[in-house]
């Protein structure tokens, strides 16, 4: 079917569209998935129409959503029955349904604006609308490397090592939206008309204005976010999750790991995250277990080597603000390794 001529109204009339939009009938979810996939220059107007739609998603429970799902199905079923040929004594009867339609619809519409400009869309909705489009990379470091910068906005950004830190197209204008690979330490700038969001493939972080640490490599199975000073709201990123956001305060941090059906909470020390941003590393007597983790956190490096090689290795020592290589160098003096860098990982060599 063609629907090049549908317009917002079209699309939420069109009990298939709702269906989709709700994911609750696979045929039909199926079926516009294809209309996206064949049809590209649709996918905009279909994407505002699911907007609209899942602005009932918002801040309400099952039972609410289901109600206002059901409602705007009458709605369709009372416009499908007014196709049917009526005699003139119903004319009035037409009118009054359609005016009831054209109000509920303008009501969604002035709710829609005001969903845009002020409230939160959830995290899995931004996180399906990124594309190579509507983001591009600011900064990509190495994983050698740290690199600090600073948004447009005035947010300062610390990335680490094998990071990358995009924004959307429209940053600063209409939001403060970015899209992390890795791990980054964020100072955000206070804006309370734009709320600036983290989104990874795993967590969105709303915050006004406020620190924290975001970490979600690529491979890795857990995802966390570390709150230093503020507040932030925590939301999973998957599409139709029903994982519970999370709202954290100072000192407390969340994880995610891959198929958990919930947020981890717990605390931590600010040193840990004071530690972090200076790259500092104690070490007493430490094995391969405790290096290795300490340099994957600190540099986003992963390191291998093998089994019985990896009993050898004991460090004591601290470093503070040293480069990978530096603390690689010292640690393989004393336990007679060096090492190479491949595809992002530090393998160790004796």
């Amino acid at each position: 079917m063609d629907y090049s001529d549908y317009n917002t109204d079209d699309f939420l009339l069109d009990e298939s569209f709702i269906n989709f939009c709700y994911d609750s009938n696979d045929a039909d979810k199926a079926h516009w998935e294809n209309i996206i996939r064949t049809q590209p220059l649709l996918k905009n107007k279909i994407d505002r129409a699911r907007d609209l739609c899942l602005m009932l998603n918002i801040r309400v429970s099952a039972e609410e959503k289901n109600k206002a799902l059901q409602k705007l199905k009458a709605s369709l079923a009372a416009e499908a029955n007014l196709a049917k040929p009526l005699a003139i004594t119903n004319v009035r009867k037409l009118w009054v349904a359609r005016l009831t339609i054209a109000a509920t619809l303008l009501v969604l519409l002035i709710g829609y604006g005001f969903y845009r400009y002020h409230a939160s869309v959830p995290g899995s909705v931004l996180y399906s609308q990124v594309t190579n489009g509507n983001y591009h990379i600011v900064e990509q470091t190495d994983n050698r490397s740290r690199k600090t910068l600073v948004l447009p906005d005035g947010t300062r950004v610390l990335l680490n090592g094998s990071s990358t830190l995009k924004i959307a197209n429209d940053y600063n204008k209409d939001n403060r939206h970015v899209l992390l690979t890795g791990e980054a330490f964020f100072e955000v700038t206070k804006d309370k008309s734009r709320p600036f969001v983290v989104l990874t493939s795993k967590t969105a972080t709303t915050a006004l204005g406020t620190s924290f640490k975001v970490s979600s490599y690529n491979g890795a199975k857990t995802a966390s976010v570390m709150l230093s000073t503020g507040k932030v709201r925590v939301e999973a990123t998957q599409a139709g999750s029903a994982i519970k956001e999370e709202i954290l305060v100072p000192g407390q941090q969340v994880m995610l790991t891959d198929a958990a059906n919930r947020f981890t909470r717990g605390d931590f020390k600010p040193l840990e995250i004071q530690n972090w941003k200076e790259s500092r590393l104690v070490f007493n007597n430490a094995d391969f277990t405790e290096i290795a983790t300490k340099i994957e956190t600190t540099y986003g490096t992963r390191l291998k080597t093998n089994g019985k090689q990896a009993d050898r290795i004991r460090f004591t020592g601290q470093f503070s603000n040293k480069s990978l290589s530096e603390v690689l160098d010292a640690i393989g003096y004393v336990n007679n390794f060096t090492y190479k860098y491949n595809a992002g990982n530090v393998t160790l060599v004796f």
